[in-house]
């Protein structure tokens, strides 16, 4: 290459080898005796609408014929992401293309233009090293990037800024206009408040109205909820019995119905850029002084479908109805991977109430409910991880397959890696070189031309580096992350429960598990924790064999010394009743479950109950513990049989039977 515009006579360059990613056939090697160069083409288009239109088909097109005019290259096919945003860098086309270029089969990527790899300066040049960590070269038809030389790292800066550029202009003008439109009262977009629907959709000048259909409904749900002596869940099987669908045609539930009852329509208004709501997808995106980005919030006035005093009648009898909001799917690891009897996945509940985290068959709200029963949470994923220790540590851990798939975040770290020290180094020696020529006063028109460009060439390299920091930093939380789960996969003993809610979730989805419940006469323990098993495990007090004759002597002398005569009245024999007690908490029954000889269930529970209030019940499994070694409370209660099976088995999984793990064949719904 000559010598760079800039650079003074016989004055060295800085050493940009170490950028340079490695060479694919460019446009003027056509003759050339060389192997075909095998290309990918990549498409994008953000909005499925495009797919037929401009779009997908002109990229194709512009494709085809930039390939057909390189005699060396070859069409290996085409990669489309269809809705994808450009902002992103991970996209199910894209992933699967770098899976192509990984394996060899691809050398080179080909675009129609940069801002199908990105819309934003960050992005464009995320997927361009994911691209070239894999192993090929990026290409754009319509805007040669140039060959691997410091160029090319200049041209690329260039298209980038100016694809983030229009990306942002077109954000602020879409922005500017859904303002406008929002103060003037229309309706600035996005799906129409339950209870009214989009009067000219789609033309200048739409606003919302009320939709008569949905708004009979709004008035019966503003009925039922201020009627009271309803619960959630009886106001959606009251809507369901009527035959009333949702919106989109399902069943309601307590849950849908939950976020259908804080819609606008109950309000009397809606609100554009909510700052309150930060959840979910389409949440408004707030500033650094955590105002929203793109304007101030607007609220949009709408045609009333209840009076005030309706509206204000209705808000105090929701209040009593309120629940606390549920978490997010990753506090539910299990949710989608637990089948009942009914074949339907269970999915994780928060049981209002009492408190209790569960999971619940999603047939309870298909029209015909299949009766499956509910599981405790933490029961469930307490035996699913001791099912998947045992799995795991059956394998030999060169034999688990699943560590060769979290080791690929650690390969591009290294190699991202030494670009960024590669980065820092260019900008190192831009700084010096720019040092060497301003201890050279007076300057030269030469060199102030020099120092000039210098300081712009300077400047690429270091807008550059900051996204290359920024990718680091995301590629090393990741295998971080990659870390805690090899360090459970790999280790001769693994344990699931030392990981994360959501790593338990990754390294379930990464297993492909399934868990079936496959006990026919399982029965969910209801109601709250029994505060005896709660007393034990929170105090690590193990629980006693049954009394002796001379033990059950000393107690019965406790008791007579803090109860009067009214105690022992009972027809309950007390000693059979507590032999019953430490019965439950070895095996974990239910009370309705307790054998007959140890009396009346009920009668026992209440004894037992009043024992440990008044703090009898300490000192009775002190002094039984003092003379014998316990056992560990069963605080599981009639835990299920289940069965546990991953995309790793070959044809068994693990399943629990009477508190003893064993392996044997899985049977799947």
């Amino acid at each position: 290459m000559g010598r760079r515009a800039g650079l003074l006579p016989g004055q060295a360059r800085p050493d940009l080898a170490h950028l340079r990613p490695g060479r694919a056939a460019a446009p003027e090697d056509k003759g050339r005796d060389a192997e075909p160069l095998v290309v990918a083409a990549y498409l994008r288009v953000s909005t499925a609408e495009q797919r037929g239109r401009y779009g997908i088909p002109a990229q194709a097109e512009a494709i085809r014929k930039f390939v057909e005019q390189q005699p060396t290259w070859r069409l290996a096919g085409y990669w489309e992401d269809v809705g994808e945003s450009g902002s992103t860098d991970s996209r199910p086309g894209l992933d699967e293309l770098l899976v192509e270029i990984g394996e060899g089969r691809v050398g080179l990527v080909l675009a129609h233009r940069l801002d199908r790899l990105g819309r934003t300066e960050s992005a464009v040049w995320r997927c361009v090293w994911q691209i070239e960590d894999a192993g090929a070269r990026v290409e754009c038809c319509v805007e040669p990037l140039g060959e691997a030389d410091f160029e090319r790292w200049l041209t690329i800066d260039r298209l980038a800024q100016a694809v983030d550029a229009d990306y942002r202009r077109i954000v602020a003008h879409t922005q500017a206009g859904r303002q406008l439109k929002a103060l003037d009262g229309g309706w600035p977009g996005g799906p129409a408040p339950y209870g009214y629907r989009i009067r000219g959709k789609g033309a200048f000048g739409s606003a919302l109205e009320v939709d008569p259909a949905e708004a009979a409904v709004v008035r019966l749900l503003a009925d039922l909820v201020i009627e009271g002596g309803r619960t959630l869940t009886d106001v959606a099987e009251e809507l369901n019995r009527r035959g009333i669908p949702t919106r989109s045609g399902k069943p309601w539930t307590g849950t849908n119905l939950h976020r259908r009852l804080q819609s606008a329509a109950f309000i009397g208004e809606t609100v554009f850029r909510r700052p309150d709501q930060q959840w979910g997808g389409h949440c408004t995106r707030l500033g650094d002084d955590g105002r929203p980005l793109h304007g101030e919030s607007v609220v949009i006035p709408l045609p009333a479908i209840l009076s005030a005093e309706r509206t204000q009648a209705f808000q105090r009898a929701l209040a009593e109805l309120t629940r606390p909001r549920r978490n997010p799917l990753g506090e539910y690891p299990l949710t989608g991977r637990i089948h009942g009897a009914c074949g339907r996945p269970y999915v994780g509940c928060f049981r209002s109430n009492d408190g209790v985290w569960t999971y619940r068959c999603s047939g309870l709200n298909a029209a015909a409910r299949c009766g499956c029963r509910s599981l405790r949470a933490d029961h469930a994923e307490e035996q699913v991880a001791r099912h998947l220790n045992v799995l795991l540590a059956s394998m030999p851990p060169h034999s688990r397959p699943m560590l060769s798939a979290l080791s690929e975040p650690d390969t591009r770290l290294i190699r991202h890696l030494e670009r960024v020290r590669s980065l820092e180094r260019s900008v190192a020696q831009f700084t010096e070189e720019l040092d060497g020529l301003r201890r050279q006063a007076p300057y030269s028109r030469v060199t102030v031309a020099a120092m000039r460009q210098l300081e712009v060439e300077q400047g690429v390299f270091e807008r550059i580096l900051v996204h290359a920091r920024g990718w680091l930093a995301e590629l090393e939380d990741r295998v971080d992350r990659a870390a805690r789960l090899t360090s459970v996969l790999g280790a001769a003993a693994p344990e699931m429960r030392s990981l994360s809610v959501s790593e338990r979730r990754g390294l379930m989805e990464l297993l492909r598990g399934r868990v079936d419940i496959v006990d026919p006469e399982f029965r969910h323990r209801e109601g709250a924790r029994c505060l005896t098993i709660q007393w034990h495990e929170s105090t690590g007090t193990p629980v006693p064999a049954d009394p002796t004759d001379s033990q059950w002597a000393r107690i019965e002398e406790s008791l007579r010394s803090k109860y009067g005569a009214h105690h022992f009245r009972s027809p309950l024999d007390l000693r059979a009743a507590l032999a019953g007690m430490l019965h439950r908490l070895r095996t974990g029954i239910l009370w309705r479950d307790l054998p007959g000889r140890f009396g009346s269930p009920e009668k026992v529970r209440c004894r037992q109950r009043t024992w440990l209030a008044d703090g009898v019940w300490q000192e009775i499994v002190e002094l039984l513990n003092g003379e014998g070694e316990g056992t560990p409370v069963m605080s599981y209660g009639t835990v299920p049989e289940l069965a546990v099976r991953t995309g790793f088995d070959s044809g068994a999984g693990l399943s629990v039977q009477g508190g003893q793990r064993v392996v044997n064949p899985v049977k799947i719904s």
